[in-house]
């Protein structure tokens, strides 16, 4: 599984309705994903947020740009896309697409963990190994 993949599956808190944008980014249509994604995205669908912000860390379908994908993960986040609550806070915790902030990644994985993001719980406990000012309760 990549990293988009991941973003298919939804958390015990996310809703599952199919939207139009799933079926082309499944078969990596990413022309014709993207102008779904913008029209979702326009509607403030957190999901196509944290997709388009994964697009654009991968460089699927639009331009590869870190700090766009550090945007729109942070725009999903504040709008309780676990996934992307769980990816910024990586995103943060690496210094990618954003200044390094271990303090700050550490409050998204933190609640991406909470919602019970697997991958976040695991990053959390590497990031507070690593930097022993990080503060988990």
């Amino acid at each position: 599984m990549n990293f988009l993949d991941s973003f298919f599956g939804a958390t015990p808190h996310e809703d599952v309705t199919p939207a139009p944008y799933v079926a082309p980014l499944e078969r990596r249509d990413y022309a014709a994903a993207v102008p779904l994604l913008t029209a979702a995205m326009r509607q403030d669908d957190a999901r196509a947020m944290g997709l388009m912000a994964a697009l654009s860390a991968l460089g699927r379908g639009v331009n590869k740009d870190p700090i766009e994908a550090c945007c729109w993960f942070r725009q999903a986040a504040t709008r309780g896309h676990v996934p992307s609550q769980a990816a910024l806070g990586m995103c943060l915790a690496a210094g990618l697409g954003a200044p390094a902030d271990n303090k700050e990644a550490a409050y998204w994985l933190y609640r991406a963990g909470t919602a019970g993001n697997l991958q976040a719980i695991e990053v959390l406990g590497a990031l507070a190994y690593r930097d022993n000012s990080v503060v988990v309760h």
